[in-house]
């Protein structure tokens, strides 16, 4: 006997109901863009709990599903709205599920920029689907979510590597989604930056000093690296990208620092030979480099971190001494 099609969104006696923050974890997308799709697009939850408190069924989640699936496959939120609303639902899949019964765009096209997240999970598909939809406030709500969950490194590994792997892999196939990518980026450092400023650290222990080297703009490294040492209670510079070796030799001088980070993304673009120009110390700070961007081997002294876990351990291990 065939499954009876539902069409409407009265509530039926016995059927349970979630709140806007449940909803908004299931689909891993922040609770404010759910209440601006019920506003905007009329897509919302259709039962009250004590006549106050909106609470979404069943029906409503497979709406917030199947809008969800339709934006990341590139429609626009309006279209995507209309389709969901418009469409007759037999049962209420899965999330996972959804992607599957998709077969091709409705309406007007968001573009098509999809990031990609194979054997990734729900915090990191809630992720690609935001990013996709150019959807910053939730991008940032979900790395707030996972930094003050899992904390710095798990975070950056976990979460933020995979979706910035993705992106990158789109840009080299089809020279598209560098909004993508900005949208992410801004979010990362907003919340990385937040993160380590509201971290307690230790005024009375060293001070590190993060930067990039001349001509390089990448700063999502030091971000990280940052906010994991302020995660230790340690003390950070952040002098930004694109730093010359001469002014970061007059900082170290200035500052003393017990540690200096300097990143490098573009390949070939900085050279290790050049760091023997910075100035000597007492006692001197235990210089990491990391980034695919160094080449010549590296002086003597000279640490090198192959990923933003070691650099934290490194510098967190000359500070504690």
């Amino acid at each position: 006997m065939p499954k009876p099609v539902i069409t409407q969104s009265h509530p039926v006696e016995g059927e349970m109901s979630v709140s806007v923050a449940v909803a908004a974890r299931r689909l891993g997308i922040a609770p404010a863009t759910l209440r601006t799709w019920d506003r905007r697009y009329g897509v919302g939850p259709s039962q009250r709990d004590g006549g106050t408190h909106r609470r979404y069924s069943p029906m409503d989640l497979a709406r917030l599903d199947y809008m969800s699936a339709l934006i990341r496959s590139g429609n626009s939120p309006a279209a995507s709205a209309a389709a969901s609303l418009g469409r007759e639902y037999s049962d209420f899949p899965d999330a996972r599920n959804m992607d599957e019964q998709i077969n091709a765009p409705v309406g007007r096209s968001g573009g098509g920029n999809v990031v990609a997240t194979p054997g990734c999970d729900r915090r990191a598909r809630g992720l690609a689907k935001s990013t996709s939809a150019l959807d910053q406030v939730a991008c940032a709500a979900i790395i707030s979510e996972s930094l003050n969950e899992i904390g710095v490194i798990p975070t950056w590994n976990e979460l933020l590597l995979p979706i910035l792997k993705s992106i990158g892999e789109m840009w080299e196939l089809r020279q598209c989604g560098i909004e993508v990518e900005h949208i992410l980026s801004t979010a990362i450092q907003t919340e990385f930056s937040r993160f380590a400023h509201e971290a307690t650290v230790e005024t009375s222990r060293a001070m590190v000093v993060l930067g990039s080297v001349s001509g390089d703009a990448h700063q999502l490294p030091l971000w990280a690296v940052g906010a994991g040492l302020a995660e230790q209670g340690i003390r950070f510079v952040h002098l930004g990208a694109g730093m010359p070796l001469e002014s970061l030799g007059d900082v170290m001088t200035r500052t003393g620092p017990r540690a200096v980070f300097l990143w490098s993304q573009i390949r070939d673009s900085a050279d290790c030979a050049h760091l023997t120009r910075l100035p000597s110390l007492r006692p001197n700070p235990r210089m990491v480099i990391g980034g695919p961007g160094w080449m010549n081997e590296p002086p003597r002294g000279v640490h090198v971190a192959g990923d933003l876990e070691t650099a934290v351990a490194l510098i967190s291990e000359v500070v504690s001494d």
